[in-house]
């Protein structure tokens, strides 16, 4: 089939995928005003502005992370800005900001932004942005409806680092879903770890609410038992709750964690001290020394707009200078939970964990496109299927109903990758190009926002888009 339209840009020669409209196969694609206007065989080159050849690449639609990291709770760190241009580079086009802070991820757009689109989540921290250890339902009601008036879509509690009671986890769902706000939870109360023994309390938290865990991974880390059982028992549990969360898991085996130390020398933070237990080092900061000598642990630092780890005495020395409260990282998360979390199903065929996130963005382990691509070079996945877990239950999940497909009219949002390195090598949002040959060329970005932040995302000057949880997958027959 010959296209006689007009376009602003077409993509010739790829292989389309598009499990939506069962599409996967060598098309021309088309786009006109930032949006897909057709797919077909042969697209006339003098019926577009722009042509660009995408010969012996995946044409997809754009991978969207649903967590990633672009700013701190107290927005306070600069660094995570670079995250704009780290998530561009791998080939994301849509983010979430999990546990950052609306004006601060806004703010970082506007200076260092790379053509992203981003909803942001508040991190619930004791004392910085909530004024209680274990806040009332008063106080959670205020600080939800504060931050969507900020241009936030809702909060995330800090298990691993930051614990509630169980009691008061479980209120922060049930305010969370009474303003229909995102609520995100990194497992863990002040009854339980960030681990399998936090995954286990969380369906009582729940209760008949709504809630995104996050990184499902990083509790089948095999803490409590072998990594292989504790996934197994992750998938009863998620199967159990399967019309009530939304769940995402990353391929990196690094993770991210804080190596504070209180007065007495002893980590504060339960992913830290996970991490060293995981190897036999003592939760101290003697522990921590040592395996950041060992090459065990990495110290995260900002170099040349990007965050980069290091090892050895120069992580040392990074650690120490922050008094201990510095960003670490450590090669905790198994394989074998990656794999299987990534790629098992039901009967139906539908994916047990929802997503492949990164849990990246300004931590270097941006890596969901490429890992995901060597599972299917191993057979485990489909191209297919790899579309889906990347880019259409993502767009299910955040209620983004116009991407994470090539449906007509559907946003021109695409990523491009090179099926030889399984690496992006090129990205669109809104079919303007973000990344070329792995470097970024966007600026600035698109803000996400419920309608209570649509003042906000105006006075910041930044475009916006308001979206409505409604239509999310962790809100679809609510009532």
């Amino acid at each position: 089939m010959v296209s006689r339209q007009q376009y602003d840009r077409v993509l010739k020669n790829g292989r389309v995928v598009d499990p939506v409209n069962n599409i996967d196969g060598q098309f021309d694609l088309g786009i006109r005003h930032g949006k897909v206007s057709s797919i077909a065989e042969n697209i006339v080159s003098d019926m577009a502005d722009d042509i660009i050849d995408v010969s012996d690449h995946i044409v997809m639609p754009g991978h969207i992370d649903t967590h990633a990291h672009l700013s701190t709770p107290d927005g306070g760190n600069v660094q995570r800005a670079y995250g704009h241009a780290m998530l561009v580079e791998s080939g994301t086009t849509t983010a979430l900001d999990l546990a950052g802070n609306p004006t601060a991820m806004a703010e970082g757009m506007l200076r260092q932004g790379a053509g992203l689109n981003v909803a942001s989540l508040m991190g619930l921290v004791p004392h910085a942005t909530i004024p209680e250890d274990d806040p009332r339902p008063t106080i959670m009601r205020d600080v939800i409806h504060e931050v969507k008036r900020r241009g936030g879509i809702g909060v995330k509690m800090l298990g691993g680092y930051h614990p509630f009671t169980p009691e008061v986890s479980s209120y922060v769902v049930r305010e969370a879903n009474d303003q229909m706000a995102w609520v995100a939870f990194h497992v863990g109360t002040k009854d339980s770890g960030s681990d399998m023994t936090g995954l286990r309390e969380v369906p009582e938290i729940t209760g008949k609410g709504r809630l995104h865990v996050a990184h499902i991974n990083s509790y089948t880390r095999g803490m409590v038992d072998e990594p292989h059982e504790e996934v197994q028992e992750a998938f009863r549990i998620i199967e159990s709750m399967q019309s009530q969360w939304v769940t995402e898991a990353y391929l990196a085996q690094a993770n991210g964690t804080n190596g504070l130390c209180d007065e007495e020398g002893n980590l504060v933070y339960n992913v830290a001290q996970n991490c060293l237990k995981a190897r036999g080092y003592p939760t101290t900061d003697e522990g921590i020394r040592a395996a950041l000598l060992d090459g065990y642990g990495s110290a995260l630092v900002g170099r040349g707009g990007r965050v980069v780890l290091v090892t050895g005495q120069e992580a040392v020395d990074i650690w120490e200078a922050e008094s201990t409260d510095a960003s670490l990282s450590f090669p905790v998360n198994p394989a074998t939970s990656a794999f299987s979390l990534a790629t098992a199903k039901y009967e139906d065929g539908s994916f047990r964990v929802d997503a492949i996130s990164t849990d990246g963005g300004s931590l270097p382990r941006n890596v969901a496109i490429e890992r995901t691509m060597a599972l299917v070079g191993f057979g485990a996945l489909t191209m297919p299927e790899a579309v889906t877990k990347l880019s259409y239950t993502p767009s299910r999940m955040l209620g983004l109903l116009n991407k994470g497909h090539f449906s007509q009219g559907a946003d021109a949002d695409i990523t491009v990758v090179n099926p030889t390195t399984g690496k992006a090598s090129m990205s669109l949002v809104a079919g303007e190009l973000i990344m070329l040959s792995g470097r970024v060329v966007g600026k600035g970005g698109t803000w996400l926002v419920l309608e209570q932040g649509r003042s906000a995302a105006e006075s910041s000057g930044l475009p916006f888009e308001v979206i409505n949880l409604e239509k999310s997958r962790m809100y679809e027959n609510w009532n």
